[in-house]
């Protein structure tokens, strides 16, 4: 800035409390809303740069006090319509921008207000009954006379839900005890329709729903509520989302566990979600639906680390057939998942999962995705023995591993084909400074911070116009920091391809001028300085706001990301302070030859997402060229710059296909493997010991490829549960048999009766042989007893070759060395001795590790 001698126009404006809440009216996005924490209510007309408060307009009486704003919300089919909800009973509408207002015809705390999404005075609006407040319906004071204003004091305590078509001017009941509501979609021509799920039972006080209930039905009305039909009973949560509709239906009310039911036809018809999993699916968080397939994240309630975790699911075309895309998606106790869309390029997401501790057997430092029903099965059987054997929780708690914290650990991954195989985040080669990075290549990613942290971090952000541009806050290494001194600010501007350290310290930002500025400031101490660049973080400039520090909250500008000008707003002490930014005073000049890009001459350059892998850089089939300004081009593109796009279909490849049903990747792997999940038809002759063939690769929906590779079917194990082959049966008859016929005779040669019959068989063909006694004549030595030997040259002089070439026994118990020559004599007298003791000598375990030495042992009970 110094040396181009240039300022950016900063303004300051102080309000009474930090803010709440901020809002962009009217077709030129001009007029703007904020309300803050203490519910007064500001107004600027010049996008930010002039404020005027308001509040003072908003009284019920004339000689009243203001009413205290609780929230507001915008029209999306009229940019002019905004209502203000009041924390009491007024609430005020006003549908040109907040020029005039006119107070809503509605006595009771308003819920919910629901804009029409087409219609801009239709709304639903959800309240609940007085006696809901605690305090008796008939003493609650009032001094309006307004004719609705006691209209539902008596009754039970539920949730009304009223429909209006003249924005707020008159309400109709649709129905009570509602739990949600929502229009249908303008997409299947429902826009008009009500959906809802609400309690079967219209008396009494309308419980809470804290837990899924069997008294809740899904349903939906064409006639404002006249008539309510019945789609899915026990039905308790549902979400419409582009041509979809989801539907979270009671499963098991003891183990309260749920099924996912979805419907493409706009409710006609609904079918169970098929999950690759046999796992408890206790809630479901829809995570993108925009590009023909369902994205969910399910969470199955883990009951071991790492908790706080789900999976995420991708559908076929149909959003029935779902195939395990990323495990362990890190999630929050109220549903927010750290999984987000590239907003402004196809098929590209960011997620961060919880991942086990690296070991040795993991070298490559990819996470398992493949994961084995029976696998699991084994883990919780050791899991309860661990318990068992553990003893009280006092035990349990002082144990080593109880020590530990939970081991798992989070890391960041992308996608660039709609999930069908995750890769971690590629680090910057330096810093910021320009040292360079120094890790070892299998400890060496990036890793940012998501929305659970997002009260700490800025999470991962992109916007619509600002092509192929990410910023994040988080670290190089193994795995996520969260200590302030780790987190560094970081960008890219492909995608998420490569990525750059834009700035030490984590960062709060924003884009503007489609991307080709950033704004950023100090999110984690207070400041009083700005940093920006114009050339999408190739350089970077800094100036101050003021002599006074402050907080920063956040870095907003006009949803279209399209403009220079920038709001960024925080706290000071307990007062709120905005500063409206206009870089437009930087006097750059509007690019020039948009359909010239890549010439000389042109301030503009073509550019192709990629994964890296491909040399044609096709991503979903297909080749997408955008036209963006050169990074080092001194200009700005201007609010109504329109990016020219161009797309060319390519052939296919591997990276064009996920996996199917019963089929899974590693991160960072193309191989589709055998799951082993159950979820594989398995055909009828199918035997224990043989193999079945099936299609591991389906392709990613909205993949436009052409000809090129197609998947061929791979050999899957039969499994263990399958008939057993003629080979098997002939060789488990033959055993049987066998058993058969040892089991009677040793039965018989216990048996009283033939005990005698068994014992001296054979010996009366014996009779005339003499006996001698006993002891009478024995050996002098053991060597005696086996015969004369003349090799006494082998005996004494090879005496080490035979004891080289002998079988070892290892000794266990102590001992030391031993005379050889004594040693090998005992040797000889212990072998003679096996031949009486063998029957009670017992039979060893084999030691850990191995044992003895080499040499066949012979079938000896020694192991």
């Amino acid at each position: 800035l110094g040396a181009w001698g240039k300022k950016v126009s900063v303004k300051e404006v102080v309000f009474d409390s930090a803010v709440a809440d901020i809002q962009w009216f009217g077709a030129d996005q001009q007029t703007v809303l904020v309300q803050t924490a203490n519910g007064r209510l500001y107004k600027s007309t010049n996008g930010g740069d002039r404020w005027n408060e308001i509040t003072d307009q908003l009284k019920p009486t004339e000689n009243g006090p203001p009413i205290v704003v609780d929230s507001l919300s915008k029209s999306p089919a009229d940019e002019d319509t905004v209502v203000v909800v009041g924390k009491e009973h007024t609430h005020f509408i006003s549908s040109n921008g907040g020029a005039t207002w006119r107070r809503v015809r509605q006595r009771s705390k308003i819920h919910t207000f629901l804009f029409h999404k087409t219609r801009p005075k239709w709304a639903l609006l959800s309240t609940w009954t007085p006696s809901c407040e605690g305090a008796p319906p008939k003493r609650r004071s009032s001094t309006d006379d307004d004719q609705d204003a006691d209209a539902d004091d008596g009754g039970p305590c539920n949730h009304m839900l009223y429909l209006t078509k003249d924005l707020g001017k008159t309400f109709s009941l649709v129905t009570s005890y509602v739990l949600q509501f929502s229009w249908g979609s303008p997409d299947r021509k429902q826009e008009d329709r009500i959906y809802l799920t609400h309690f079967r039972s219209k008396s009494g006080d309308q419980p809470r729903l804290h837990t899924w209930s069997n008294e809740v039905d899904f349903g939906y009305s064409d006639d404002g509520g006249r008539k309510i039909n019945r789609l899915v009973s026990h039905g308790n949560k549902f979400l419409i989302s582009h041509n979809f509709i989801f539907v979270a239906k009671l499963k098991d009310m003891k183990k309260q566990t749920v099924s996912l039911l979805t419907s493409n036809d706009g409710g006609t018809t609904f079918r169970n979600a098929k999950l690759p999993v046999e796992l408890d699916e206790k809630s479901y968080t829809v995570l993108d639906t925009s590009e023909g397939a369902v994205i969910v994240h399910v969470n199955h309630g883990s009951p071991e680390p790492p908790y706080q975790v789900g999976n995420v699911y991708i559908s076929d075309a149909e959003g029935v057939q779902f195939t395990l895309s990323l495990p362990n998606n890190v999630r929050s106790s109220s549903g927010d998942c750290e999984f987000d869309k590239v907003l402004s390029l196809e098929g590209i997401y960011i997620a961060n999962f919880k991942d086990a501790p690296k070991t040795d057997s993991d070298s490559d430092g990819k996470a398992e995705v493949v994961v084995s029903q029976r696998a699991e099965a084994a883990k919780e059987a050791e899991r309860l023995e661990e318990e068992a054997s553990a003893g009280t929780e006092v035990d349990r708690r002082r144990s080593p591993k109880a020590k530990n914290k939970d081991e798992s650990i989070v890391r960041t991954v992308i996608t660039f084909d709609k999930g069908g195989v995750w890769s971690y985040l590629k680090p910057p080669k330096v810093d910021s400074l320009g040292k360079k990075l120094d890790c070892p290549p299998d400890k060496c990613w990036l890793h940012l911070h998501g929305i659970t942290n997002f009260h700490n971090y800025a999470p991962f952000y992109s916007t619509e116009n600002a092509v192929g541009i990410i910023m994040g806050t988080g670290n190089v290494g193994p795995y996520l920091r969260f200590e302030p001194d780790q987190i560094n600010t970081y960008l890219s501007r492909d995608g998420g391809l490569t990525w750059v350290e834009a700035h030490k310290g984590a960062f709060i930002y924003e884009f503007g001028d489609h991307g080709g500025l950033v704004v950023m400031a100090d999110d984690i101490r207070k400041t009083k300085q700005v940093v920006f660049s114009w050339n999408e973080g190739h350089s970077w400039f800094d100036f101050d706001l003021s002599e006074l520090s402050l907080e920063v909250d956040n870095i907003v500008t006009e949803p279209n990301a399209t403009s220079t000008k920038f709001l960024l707003y925080g706290t000071r002490g307990d007062a709120g302070v905005m500063y409206h930014l206009d870089f437009e005073a930087l006097g750059q000049p509007l690019c020039k030859g948009v359909w010239a890009a890549d010439s000389v001459s042109s301030d503009y350059e073509t550019w192709s997402p990629s994964d890296g892998r491909g040399s044609e850089k096709c991503m979903l089939g297909r080749q997408v060229t955008y036209t963006r300004r050169k990074q080092e081009a001194e200009c700005f593109n201007g609010e109504k710059f329109e990016r020219p796009v161009t797309r060319k279909n390519c052939e296919c490849t591997e990276e064009n296909f996920e996996c199917a049903m019963g089929f899974a990747r590693k991160v960072g792997s193309m191989e589709c493997k055998f799951a082993d999940d159950g979820t594989i038809p398995i055909p009828p002759t199918c035997t224990s010991s043989d193999y079945f063939h099936a299609i591991a690769h389906r392709k990613v929906v909205g993949d436009s490829c052409e000809g090129g590779w197609q998947p061929s079917k791979v050999a899957v194990p039969c499994p263990a549960s399958a008939r057993l082959s003629r080979g098997a049966m002939s060789v488990l008859g033959t055993v049987f048999m066998v058993s058969a016929i040892m089991g009677a005779v040793t039965f018989l040669s216990r048996s009283e009766r033939f005990k005698g019959v068994f014992a001296n068989y054979g010996f009366d063909t014996f009779g005339t042989v003499q006996y001698t006694t006993i002891g009478g004549k024995t050996p002098e030595t053991a060597l005696d007893s086996c015969g004369t030997r003349f090799d006494t040259d082998f005996i004494e002089g090879d005496q080490d070759d035979f004891e080289a070439d002998a079988p070892q026994l290892m000794q266990y118990t102590g001992g030391g060395d031993r005379d050889r020559g004594n040693e090998r004599d005992r040797d000889f007298r212990e072998g003679r001795r096996a031949e009486t003791a063998a029957a009670q000598v017992p039979k060893l375990a084999k030691p850990p590790g191995g044992g003895g030495g080499g040499g066949d042992d012979d079938g000896m009970d020694l192991l």
